[in-house]
């Protein structure tokens, strides 16, 4: 029975490779729970590699670095792959307004997680994982993790995915929460905001997403061979840009994209271009998903047992701290923006609502919009905020950790 003693206890890579699996299959059982209606998915595989990080366990380090960086860009690449098609499509006509206002809200609350950082003194690189699970953006984690291991010669900081995992659920709650009090505060006729939405937006927004879902279609492939081919190349391109030192005037070292960022970059100029280019980037939405979740659950494995270790012990003296932060975080950009799209520009509840869903990255809180209003709209402003807002939120990440790791 030794082996049996050893293959649980010693990190080697079989280890690794079975403390993994085993940590994906709790998490995405986990993932089925629903509170009030709302599941954190699989950030339950987070939190399940939390605790096995805390009880002990530890991966072969090399192992665990390949399959969180791979696992990373997996994910990343598949999210660039689905919003290629309609990225650029987003700015045109009654989309740019719905941007700039996304653009705002990213804005916004990045600049309150630095100020409190600053302003209470505590540790900035904790304050991005705070961000990012203020916002439940699960990218920009793994971009500032990336960023971070790339500035300090390969060392890993456990204190993003704490960060995180703290102010996750908070997130998720605190979204939903501001668009309940938006709703309630000027949308109480459903009536009168579709009036509003076809005075403000007359078929800008339709005409917007009929474009996307036509470009989308383009992606479909009519035969089952999967396209592994453009994906391979997309990945090492990516790889290749994201390591490119770009300098920047006024910074100490060069700002580079990293391996999240540059396979974003690559994936979404693939799949909107690719076509016309005679390059086949078709890819069915089942095979995006399975890619997808395949590289998510990989990263937030790995990177659940790398920070288990002392977990409780942070959380006891910060966890509190952390909460509050990240709340303020979630529920301030999102109410201010909010205002400012009804009172100041006329918008819609629909199109407020998809706005905040998709400049927040939040899946839960597009489903919660939709139980309140049942109407397609919601998912128009969604799709149309969602690719840009992706992509700053990743850069952003990145960009605080240059600037102060």
């Amino acid at each position: 029975m030794s082996w049996i003693t050893q293959l649980f206890v010693e990190p080697t890579v079989a280890h690794s490779i079975l403390i993994i699996s085993l940590v994906i299959a709790v998490g995405l059982l986990l993932a089925r729970i629903r509170i009030a209606g709302v599941s954190f998915g699989v950030a339950w595989i987070l939190f399940a590699g939390l605790f096995v990080g805390q009880i002990g366990i530890e991966l072969d380090g090399e192992t665990a670095h390949f399959v969180k960086e791979f696992g990373l860009i997996l994910f990343i690449f598949s999210i660039g792959v689905e919003v290629g098609p309609g990225f650029f499509d987003a700015f045109r006509k009654g989309g740019v307004l719905l941007n700039a206002l996304g653009f705002v809200l990213v804005l916004l609350g990045s600049l309150i997680a630095v100020g409190i950082g600053l302003l209470s003194g505590t540790d900035m690189m904790s304050m991005v994982g705070v961000l990012s699970g203020a916002v439940t953006n699960t990218p920009g984690l793994g971009a500032a993790q990336q960023a971070y291991l790339e500035l300090h010669g390969g060392a890993v900081n456990p204190v993003f995915a704490q960060g995180y995992a703290v102010a996750y659920p908070f997130g998720v709650v605190g979204i939903i929460l501001s668009i309940a009090i938006l709703k309630r505060l000027f949308c109480r006729d459903i009536e009168a905001e579709s009036r509003l939405y076809a005075a403000n937006s007359g078929r800008n927004g339709y005409d917007l997403q009929q474009r996307m879902a036509e470009s989308r279609s383009l992606q479909e492939p009519h035969r089952d061979e999967p396209r592994l081919f453009f994906i391979f190349l997309g990945i090492a391109l990516g790889v290749f840009l994201g390591l490119m030192p770009i300098p920047v005037p006024g910074m100490s070292v060069p700002l580079r994209l990293g391996l999240a960022s540059g396979p974003l970059v690559v994936a979404i100029i693939f799949s909107h271009f690719g076509p016309s280019l005679h390059l086949d980037t078709r890819m069915t939405r089942s095979a995006n998903l399975w890619m997808r979740q395949l590289g998510i659950s990989l990263f937030l494995a790995s990177v659940g047992v790398g920070a288990g270790k002392g977990f409780l012990e942070m959380v006891a003296q910060q966890g509190v701290e952390w909460m509050l932060f990240g709340i303020v975080i979630t529920v301030v950009p999102c109410l201010v923006v909010g205002l400012i799209a009804r009172y100041v520009f006329r918008l819609s509840f629909f199109s407020i609502a998809g706005m905040i869903g998709g400049a927040t990255t939040d899946p839960p809180a597009l489903a919660y919009a939709n139980v309140l209003c049942a109407d397609s709209r919601v998912n128009i402003a969604y799709t149309t905020v969602y690719p840009l807002a992706m992509f700053l939120r990743v850069f952003v990440a990145e960009v605080i950790v240059v600037l102060f790791g």
